[in-house]
């Protein structure tokens, strides 16, 4: 009986000290809990406040330490990965989206994010192929149409033009957007393609699709027209080419040179020639000037050239314009024999040279890049149809 009793008060002191270990086991847990949480606060704290006094490299450092202490921090392993990304730090922004991609336990929608900002991370890196197939993994939702831009601009980086022609349309679908001046640009690029290997009915099929896509698409009519001229028909290719002469006249510049060389074989250069004077009213700069100059002391000779650009100089005036009448100028004192005369007018004519070379480029709306030549696609920015067909020459004289 004295055991028992002996019992009776041991088992509640055993359990007393039992509940007083677990109570201060917590405790201890929970201290080391908020330390922790604390902790947390103070690294992200610091790296947000480290970002917003542009220090990214410091602000890497604190993000590192939040996400050594909680593995789980989903948005801060984008916000990391973003930032090596930005920093050209690509391996290190792969293997934290690869970590993500591989986590069961995320959510479908940053599952998606996790593979489009992988799928960024090789297009940084120029790892296509793994590009694709990461962008290609993004389901649907809110990154599906990021993932197919992307999709685009790689496409089109390769110059894969069929896949860009797929994507293109699949986003017009998905964003309701229209993308049919892209996929026109795509056939041609398709079309002159098949030129350069000399398959010719692959190269009319894909113009006749960018026509199909865009009416009348300008660059198509100038790349039907070219084809004409590749199979011996440079009729055809005038009446192709007129298309433009009469509704898009400030891209006649792109097919002048050729127009020529047609209306040659068929022995009508002066009419070809008189044909492009008339377009001098409207637009008697650029391109179009140099050709129809360059034609005119060719087959009219340097006075009527002379003549020309002084007629020119008076209902539009222009440095290059001014520049191609003293160079006449220059010429006709040459074939008098006029030494002094043509020094003189040599040494104006030099500086005239300089001055112009500097303001003759065509320049990108969308981002501003220069160029000295047309482009229907940005070399800067990518972007199409952003080069005016006018070259800008600097102040018109008449200003």
């Amino acid at each position: 009986m004295s055991i028992e009793n002996h019992w009776l008060v041991v088992l509640p002191i055993l359990f007393g000290l039992g509940w007083v270990a677990s109570n201060w086991e917590r405790r201890l847990q929970n201290e080391v809990d908020h330390e922790e949480q604390k902790k947390k606060q103070k690294s992200t704290f610091k790296g947000l406040n480290l970002l917003l006094n542009e220090q990214p490299d410091k602000a890497i450092d604190a993000l590192v330490e939040v996400v050594q202490l909680d593995p789980e921090t989903t948005e801060l392993h984008f916000a990391l990965g973003s930032l090596f990304r930005r920093r050209g730090e690509t391996e290190r922004a792969i293997r934290i989206h690869q970590h993500l991609v591989g986590r069961s336990d995320l959510r479908i929608r940053d599952r998606n994010h996790a593979a489009y900002e992988l799928g960024r991370d090789f297009l940084r890196a120029g790892m296509l192929d793994r590009a694709e197939a990461s962008l290609n993994q993004v389901g649907e939702g809110g990154f599906n149409v990021p993932a197919k831009i992307a999709l685009l601009e790689m496409y089109q980086i390769e110059k894969d033009w069929r896949k860009a022609i797929i994507a293109a349309n699949e986003l017009q679908t998905i964003e309701n957007k229209n993308y049919q001046e892209q996929i026109a640009h795509f056939y041609c690029e398709l079309a002159l393609e098949a030129i350069r290997r000399k398959d010719f009915h692959a190269a009319e099929e894909a113009v006749n699709q960018s026509l199909a896509t865009v009416d009348s698409h300008i660059r198509a009519i100038t790349i039907k027209g070219e084809l004409m001229m590749l199979a011996g028909r440079p009729k055809e290719a005038i009446t192709v080419w007129s298309e433009i002469e009469k509704y898009h006249p400030s891209y006649l510049h792109l097919v002048a040179d050729r127009w020529m060389i047609a209306h040659t074989e068929m022995g009508q250069e002066l009419v070809g020639l008189q044909r492009l004077k008339e377009q001098m009213k409207e637009q008697a700069r650029g391109e179009l000037l140099d050709i129809v100059y360059r034609n005119c002391l060719k087959l009219e000779g340097t006075s009527a050239a002379e003549h020309l650009m002084s007629e020119i100089m008076l209902t539009n005036p222009s440095l290059v314009a001014m520049t191609k009448r003293m160079e006449s100028q220059w010429l006709l004192a040459k074939e008098a024999n006029n030494d002094s005369l043509s020094a003189d007018i040599k040494a104006s004519l030099d500086l005239l040279k300089l001055r112009t070379s500097t303001l003759v480029r065509y320049t990108c709306s969308n981002c501003g890049f220069r160029a000295r030549r047309f482009y229907w696609q940005c070399p800067g920015c990518n972007h199409w149809d952003v080069y005016s067909p006018k070259r800008g020459e600097g102040m018109s004289l008449s200003n």
